[in-house]
């Protein structure tokens, strides 16, 4: 009876031990795939922020040492706003992965099919609502405190990465399917071919190179337009010829949609887009803050530019771990998806511990070599020296809150292949607009810490949210095992 309520540690850890190496190759199998195509999207970013930064600079044959600053404040501010719509977007396709597992481990066709035809459907129409906020949402940034001038540029940029909505959520669906078959080559096939296309048209939009004409900040944004377009294309194609997709794809049919799978749909997505909005939003409202001038003066102004592009180079960066972090994620939730198909509960709660291992693991490396390198990593972006020693102390809190990032993102993963996501949505609520972003203002703006003080918020937000996720995980397959042996 004691081992039936109170299992010891010392038999939790031989049965962890003893399938361990096996968890870490399924693991493997499924992440690094996925890790090459986040690196891929992670590229997306980066090259638009490296070429972006070099306006008027070291790429540049127009000689401008604020144009290179503003402009980066510029696609930090779009970003900011496009990202909280996107992954919004995102966390409500994620459902559709786990869902797939589930239904592949069942070996019934006829279910995938019905539930990627819905999944489009309903993607479809969260991308066009999403689409037409954020044209509405541009003339409102004017008011969020921040300089003219970046505004300005922003909102043009802003619109065209608004249209890219469409094009990227018909890729996100093929993605979530594909993966919840384990299949995640056609993600990456697609993924590298949309980079090619962004860094050459990113090289010849923003500058003006290749016979194209010179559009700097716009130009970024149709950069990406036209790599999203390629990588849904690709994905298209790809999953069309690839052989299980293939046959799967013979199930799916667009006829009358069913309410039980559009319920079932809603039920696991809506409080995953709730739980990616609150996360994002929070990174998002950061970069307000840290933009905010604390006062007219020109000093005070140059002071905003300086913390805001501070700010994007280090969340830069973090989210490049951020999102490699995410091929973990992923095969969490596709293998407790799978083994909750399966109805092995045991083997359930071991693979998602795995993943959250690895993920522990990977950051830890991550936040080092942060650290090490937190004056060469901005240099990258920009040659501003004000910019860079500010960027290199926001790395420093970065790398501590890399492990809980990881830690909270993969949990998270964990919890939804177990379609366990009411909870989890309740917890970043509180951990990211309860703690992280109060804090976070509160420090930068009423004790004037700016970046480094909403850098704090953020730290303390993701490292609640990382404990009281990674308890619920422990708690529900706990539940799972000993409430079904």
């Amino acid at each position: 009876m004691e081992d039936f309520f109170i299992p010891t540690f010392a038999n939790f850890k031989i049965n962890f031990q003893v399938t361990y190496r096996e968890h870490l190759k399924r693991n493997l199998k499924l992440a690094v795939p996925v890790m090459i195509t986040q690196a891929g999207q992670i590229t997306v970013n980066l090259v638009d922020n490296f070429m972006v930064g070099g306006l008027g600079g070291r790429f540049d044959y127009v000689v401008d040492e604020n144009l290179g600053k503003t402009a980066l404040g510029a696609v930090s501010i779009g970003n900011a706003v496009f990202m909280t719509a996107l992954v919004v977007a995102f966390g409500f396709s994620f459902a559709i992965s786990p869902l797939i597992a589930a239904a592949d481990a069942r070996k019934n066709r006829t279910e995938a099919g019905e539930i990627f035809t819905h999944g489009l459907v309903l993607n479809l129409i969260l991308a066009v609502i999403l689409l037409t906020f954020l044209e509405l949402s541009g003339p409102l940034l004017y008011r969020m405190g921040q300089p003219t001038d970046v505004i300005d540029m922003s909102i043009p940029f802003l619109s065209i990465m608004a249209w890219s909505m469409i094009p990227i959520m018909i890729f996100q669906t093929f993605r979530q399917f594909s993966e919840g078959l384990s299949l995640t080559i056609p993600v990456t096939i697609a993924t590298i071919i949309g980079n090619i296309v962004n860094v050459v048209m990113n090289y010849g939009l923003i500058f003006g190179y290749l016979g194209m004409p010179r559009m700097e900040v716009s130009g970024a944004g149709w950069g990406t337009f036209a790599a999203r377009i390629s990588m849904m294309l690709v994905m298209l194609f790809v999953l069309f010829n690839f052989k299980k997709t293939k046959q799967y794809m013979r199930y799916v049919k667009f006829g009358k949609l069913k309410s039980n799978i559009i319920r079932q749909l809603l039920k696991l997505g809506i409080p995953t887009a709730l739980s990616s909005f609150f996360e994002v939003s929070a990174f998002a409202g950061a970069a307000f803050v840290c933009g905010y001038a604390l006062g007219d003066s020109p000093l005070d102004i140059q002071s905003a530019k300086t913390n805001l592009a501070a700010h994007q180079i280090a969340i830069s960066l973090a989210s490049a771990s951020f999102m490699m972090c995410m091929g973990l994620s992923v095969a969490a939730t596709v293998r407790v998806g799978y083994q909750l198909g399966l109805k092995d509960y045991r083997t359930l709660r071991s693979a998602g511990l795995s993943t959250i291992i690895m993920a522990i693991g990977f950051m830890l490396i991550c936040g080092i070599l942060m650290v090490i390198f937190r004056f060469q990593l901005p240099y990258l972006y920009l040659d501003n020296r004000e910019v860079i020693l500010l960027a290199a102390q926001l790395l420093i809190i970065a790398a501590f809150f890399q492990l809980s990032d990881g830690i909270q993102q993969v949990t998270l993963g964990a919890l939804r292949g177990m379609q366990d996501v009411l909870v989890p949505s309740i917890i970043t609520f509180i951990s990211y607009w309860l703690i992280a972003l109060p804090l976070g203002m509160l420090l930068a703006i009423h004790f004037r810490m700016q970046a480094v003080g909403m850098w704090i918020g953020l730290f303390c937000g993701l490292t609640v949210s990382a404990i009281m996720l990674f308890l619920r995980y422990h708690k529900q397959t706990k539940r799972l095992i000993y409430g079904n042996t």
